[in-house]
């Protein structure tokens, strides 16, 4: 079953509050308060949304973290893939991963189907943005 982990729901959660904020800025424990997950979780979590570009972050007394696009910009697929890497229901289509086809001698049909089944995936994830959830 493709199934998005706990992670990219917790991110996306916190995504949710940081565009319900108005662009104001959040503390993490604010977040945590808001969205019931764990202070220490939510720091892992908005390390990737930050390596993204997804969200900002603003240090000091007043510091804290907010969206760094336009909610209208952030795709699924954005956060899907700053959570858990390229979006791939094979192995073998992950380009950053370089992995082999099963049998490279012949031309394997079920790779060129999910191909096309991936890029469908991949879109409705493009077509899905944070305002839309």
């Amino acid at each position: 079953m493709l199934t998005l982990r706990r992670e990219t729901d917790y991110a996306l959660q916190m995504l949710k509050v940081l565009h319900k904020s108005k662009g104001q800025v959040m503390s993490l424990n604010e977040i945590a308060q808001k969205t019931k997950v764990s202070f220490l979780f939510l720091q892992k979590i908005a390390r990737k949304l930050r390596l993204a570009n997804i969200i900002d972050a603003h240090q000091g007394v007043a510091g804290g973290y907010q969206l760094a696009l336009d909610p209208k910009k952030i795709t699924l697929r954005k956060v899907v893939e700053a959570m858990e890497g390229e979006c791939c229901i094979l192995n073998c289509l992950d380009k950053t991963k370089k992995i082999e086809c099963c049998n490279p001698a012949q031309t394997c049909e079920l790779k060129t189907k999910m191909g096309k089944l991936n890029k469908k995936i991949v879109k409705m994830l493009d077509d899905v943005k944070l305002t839309d959830i």
